[in-house]
């Protein structure tokens, strides 16, 4: 039978194995070198729930003077939808602006004349079909909407408006706006992007 000094033994060697097999993986490391694949997934920002009217929204209807303008303020961020992160300041995409701007891209080919589309589009417009897809796939939202007969939209153009939980948007243009101009008092300082 085991001592109470012998049972204290076998608890630190336990928690020291645990500690090694932690630091070993990798998990619960906070910190990051931002080379290769060693970045966080998400950016270190807490998005709040907000509640969300979705509803039919005559600025981004197709063939409108105004659609096109509007989409593009959706990404239009001073750093393009882009942030710098890690000592060296490499440059990630955020998923929502890439988002928007597939939308936004899709919106301005839908709008235009099958002959005035090039392969470039059609390579382009192929790759935000394919990267909306699998990014509602990820997402798997499983939110009940109500149904709307076709009928209905034929005859109000529109469907009825619903509330939705969100993530607060505003905190990603925010951060984004933040990052940006951190980079540049940083690039401002030192004289390049990387000092």
């Amino acid at each position: 039978m085991l001592t109470q000094r012998g049972w204290a033994a076998i608890l630190i060697l336990n928690v020291a194995f645990i500690i090694s097999r932690t630091s070993l993986c990798g998990i619960g490391r906070t910190k990051h070198s931002y080379i290769d694949k060693d970045y966080p997934v998400k950016l270190p920002i807490h998005l709040e729930q907000v509640q969300a009217t979705f509803d039919c929204s005559v600025r981004y209807a197709l063939n409108s003077s105004i659609a096109g303008e509007i989409w593009k303020k959706s990404t239009d961020t001073r750093n393009g939808g882009f942030v710098r992160l890690g000592p060296d300041r490499r440059v990630f995409a955020v998923s929502m602006f890439h988002e928007l701007h597939c939308m936004s891209a899709l919106s301005a080919a839908l709008n235009e004349t099958i002959s005035s589309q090039t392969p470039a589009m059609d390579g382009h417009i192929g790759h935000c079909l394919n990267y909306l897809r699998m990014f509602i796939q990820c997402s798997a939202d499983a939110t009940e909407e109500p149904v709307v007969k076709v009928s209905t939209l034929k005859s109000q153009g529109c469907a009825p408006s619903f509330i939705r939980r969100c993530s607060n948007w505003n905190t990603l243009y925010d951060f984004l706006s933040s990052n940006y101009l951190a980079f540049h008092e940083h690039k401002a300082a030192n004289g390049s992007w990387n000092a």
